[in-house]
C-alpha cells in the first residue's frame, strides 16, 4: 500500500511539473515518473490509428545483467508510453526504433530510477534496446509489435 502512494504521490508530483513547463521541440515528450510492472502494456481507449495506444512497462535486469526482464512486446498502434524502471546502479535507458533505424521513443538515461517516454507508433515491428554503448550489443535489446 505503501508503494502505491508512492507512486501516485509521484505521479502527480510529475504531472504538475509537466503542465507548469512548455514544450518547444517536436521530438518524443519526456517526463520522469516511476512504478512499471515487468514487461507489462495495458491498453488505452480504442483500437489502431490514432486514437488507441498503450502503455508499455519496461524493466532493467534487477539482478544487473545487460538485459531487460522482458525481450518481446506487444502495444496498440497510437499513442504509445514507455515507463522504464532501471533498479540498477548502472545507468540504463528504453530506446525504440523503427526498421529504418530512427528513434520513435527515447527514455533518459536512469540509475536507481525511472523515466517516462511517449510517442505514436503505427502497426508493425520495432527494436527496444538501451542506448548505452555497448549495452545494446551485450544484449539490451527486444522486439516490439504494434498492432
Amino acid at each position: 500500500m505503501k508503494k502505491i502512494a508512492a507512486f501516485l504521490a509521484l505521479a502527480l508530483a510529475s504531472l504538475a511539473l509537466v503542465a507548469c513547463g512548455g514544450d518547444d521541440d517536436d521530438g518524443p515528450t519526456t517526463t520522469t515518473d516511476t512504478g512499471a510492472a515487468n514487461g507489462a502494456a495495458t491498453n488505452g481507449g480504442g483500437g489502431g490509428g490514432q486514437g488507441g495506444g498503450s502503455t508499455l512497462a519496461i524493466e532493467a535486469d534487477p539482478s544487473g545483467g545487460l538485459a531487460f526482464t522482458s525481450d518481446n512486446l506487444e502495444a496498440e498502434a497510437g499513442q504509445v508510453t514507455v515507463e522504464f524502471e532501471n533498479p540498477q546502479p548502472v545507468g540504463h535507458d528504453a530506446d525504440i526504433e523503427d526498421s529504418s533505424g530512427k528513434v520513435l521513443i527515447d527514455t533518459e538515461i536512469v540509475t536507481e530510477s525511472s523515466d517516462t517516454a511517449t510517442g505514436n507508433l503505427k502497426p508493425g515491428k520495432y527494436v527496444f534496446f538501451c542506448s548505452v554503448p555497448g549495452h545494446r550489443e551485450g544484449g539490451m535489446e527486444g522486439t516490439l509489435t504494434v498492432k
